[in-house]
């Protein structure tokens, strides 16, 4: 699907939301996800799947999954407020939070400078990285809901593709796009997000994902990204897919609807249309998936 002549009018406005966001994240006790505090202590906010990724791309084992980012230079691409960016740093890695709104990143040196680590900034349009920036990483870290703001995903892969060094890895965990399809019951399901193919959703609103009670007002725009769209980009762009997984339960609801349901286990799953015998499919619809890729 094409993309209206205005889409530099769209992307203004997701970079305004997410000006206002990064001015209000982790800063209130309403906000649901940036607890700041816990990673101040010495804590993460990374998931299992997260972690398991980043062991992965390493070969670190997984009850240690950082123990080997230490002295890599990773580009931790569309960082927002860069928590785990310092996370990185803190295990020793060479951290550069890259992202297109100025509060943001003044708000990750500030915890940066919190937790005692020193990480890097750029402000820069994903889809147009600097030179400074080219052939420079061992890993380019990507995590969840961030390609949705993207809508020329094989631009934002060639990106990715001149940050990275030979043999440097994208490690990127993000919404499955067949949980992003579906909108909260307003009575009823409702299919409104297209499946790939950058296919886009405006919608105007307050809140965000993490504070919905704040009173960030914005128009933003998603475009939709299929794994096969996913895929066949990075391959594009020079990159190898060593490993490509999707999961049906995830540690936290991305969203905040009433999409996922927590099961006693605390995780998250997408347990709908599965019929009059529930229990005949229990793990429900995937939720997210990582890709792990490296430069050939």
């Amino acid at each position: 699907m094409s993309n209206p002549k205005n889409v530099d009018d769209l992307i203004a406005g997701n970079h305004d939301f997410w000006q206002q966001a990064a001015g209000v994240h982790g800063t209130t006790t309403e906000d649901r996800y940036y607890q700041l505090d816990r990673v101040i202590a010495g804590g993460t906010l990374m998931t299992p799947i997260e972690e398991s990724v980043i062991a992965r791309a390493t070969q670190a084992p997984l009850d240690n999954a950082l123990s080997k980012v230490a002295g890599l230079d990773i580009l931790y691409l569309q960082s927002h407020i860069g928590v785990d960016g310092v996370v990185l740093a803190r295990a020793g890695a060479h951290v550069t939070c890259a992202d297109f709104s100025s509060v943001a990143l003044e708000r990750a040196l500030h915890l940066a400078s919190n937790v005692g680590v020193s990480i890097d900034t750029v402000e820069t349009d994903a889809r147009d990285l600097p030179e400074s920036l080219h052939g420079r990483f061992d890993i380019v870290y990507v995590t969840i809901g961030a390609i949705c703001w993207i809508d020329d995903l094989a631009l934002w892969m060639r990106q990715v593709s001149l940050a990275l060094r030979p043999g440097g890895k994208l490690v990127m965990f993000e919404i499955h796009p067949l949980y992003q399809m579906f909108n909260k019951r307003v009575p009823e399901l409702i299919v409104d997000f297209p499946y790939g193919n950058g296919g886009l959703f405006t919608e105007s609103g307050s809140g965000s994902y993490a504070d919905p009670s704040s009173d960030i007002t914005s128009t933003t725009t998603n475009f939709a990204h299929s794994i096969a769209n996913v895929t066949n980009s990075a391959i594009a762009a020079g990159l190898r897919i060593d490993q490509l997984d999707e999961y049906v339960e995830i540690a936290f609801d991305p969203r905040g609807d009433d999409l996922l349901q927590q099961g006693e286990d605390g995780l998250w799953r997408l347990l709908l249309g599965r019929g009059p015998n529930p229990e005949d499919a229990p793990e429900g619809l995937p939720v997210a998936f990582t890709v792990i890729a490296t430069k050939v």
